[in-house]
């Protein structure tokens, strides 16, 4: 193993233990009541979504962040991979919008529909800070993974860790991820 890709594995295993650290006594995050709506002004919950799939991916959004542009390529593959196994995706937008700045469209690709999280409630209840943080919710709306797509913030090198997609195939299969959380790589959501 190479110097550099040495430093890039201990820099993520760092963070990783970081993540894992910083959770440790605090407990699953809830999503309680938390309510979304979409571009038609359809109001649903979080739990209502956690329970029509198997598993269900809440990816947080931020308008104009490269990360975020980044990865639409890459989550759109794992909703049209897992999709069909029982994993719905969702991208929320739990930002306070600027008067004059574009509307977010009502899908960022096919297969990964944006909901607005108005009052920021379940970017709070699940203490989201990023573009591209991602959550992973059983039907009971446990959270059974948290943090990034991947261990890139930008192009997707050959040796990148897919985080999420790891996540999701071990709790398919029934098991427990080997890291149930991760960090995430995108820019600083400003919540409402």
């Amino acid at each position: 193993m190479t110097p550099a890709r040495r430093l890039r594995t201990a820099v993520v295993l760092a963070c990783l233990v970081s993540s894992a650290q910083s959770l440790a006594g605090s407990g699953p995050p809830d999503v309680g009541d938390a309510t979304l709506r979409d571009a038609r002004g359809q109001v649903t919950s979080v739990t209502a979504l956690a329970r029509a799939h198997k598993l269900t991916v809440v990816i947080f959004y931020a308008a104009g962040c490269p990360c975020f542009a980044a990865h639409v390529d890459r989550l759109r593959q794992l909703a049209t991979e897992l999709g069909p196994r029982g994993v719905g995706f969702v991208v929320v937008d739990s930002e306070r919008h600027v008067p004059g700045e574009a509307s977010p469209p009502a899908e960022i690709a096919p297969g990964l529909p944006l909901l607005r999280d108005e009052s920021g409630d379940l970017a709070r209840r699940l203490g989201a800070r990023y573009a591209t943080e991602s959550y992973v919710l059983d039907p009971a709306g446990r959270v059974r993974y948290q943090g990034g797509v991947d261990s890139d913030r930008k192009y997707l090198r050959p040796d990148a860790q897919p985080f999420l997609r790891q996540a999701l195939l071990k709790l398919l299969s029934g098991d427990a991820p080997a890291f149930a959380t991760s960090k995430a790589l995108g820019c600083a959501l400003r919540l409402l």
